[in-house]
């Protein structure tokens, strides 16, 4: 299915690659954990993910791309875990991605780094989760606010 826009005709849902780990870039990492994490979230929603995620890079004085791909072994469970679940693997993400939205999702993730955007959340918010699920660590974090889906702790 083809879809007309003011960009263009392109495929409704695409295979946008994502960048291999050696060519990944702040800006990429965080347009994808964006598209990935609150696509479908209203404005607010989409910076409140880029700011959470810009906070933990800040606070573990890591680059971006590493704040969004770490990963850990689970002790109690042996599992693995993710600070992102979409970055756990294909099965974790939609089979086709929106062109146009991954591309305002880049436009978002370039003006945040860029310091262009106001961003929506305190600085000390490093913890969001669907409003449709209760992790175990909620509890041990104060809740701030809920935007769209999502609500976020300090």
């Amino acid at each position: 299915m083809l879809v007309a826009c003011a960009l263009g005709t392109y495929p409704a849902l695409a295979q946008v690659r994502l960048a291999p780990a050696g060519e990944r870039t702040d800006e990429s990492c965080l347009a994808d954990n964006i598209y990935f994490e609150a696509a479908h979230e209203p404005l607010d929603g989409k910076l409140a993910v880029a700011q959470v995620t810009l906070n933990r890079a800040r606070d573990a004085g890591v680059s971006v791309c590493n704040a969004v791909y770490f990963k850990a072994i689970n002790r109690r469970t042996g599992k693995k875990e993710a600070a992102f679940s979409w970055t756990l693997g294909a099965r974790w993400r939609p089979k086709g991605m929106d062109p146009l939205l991954h591309a305002w999702c880049a436009e978002l993730a370039h003006e945040a780094l860029a310091g262009a955007r106001a961003l929506p959340l305190p600085d000390d918010v490093r913890f969001y989760h669907a409003t449709y699920i209760r992790p175990r660590w909620a509890n041990q974090h104060e809740m701030v606010t809920r935007i769209g889906r999502h609500i976020f702790y300090r």
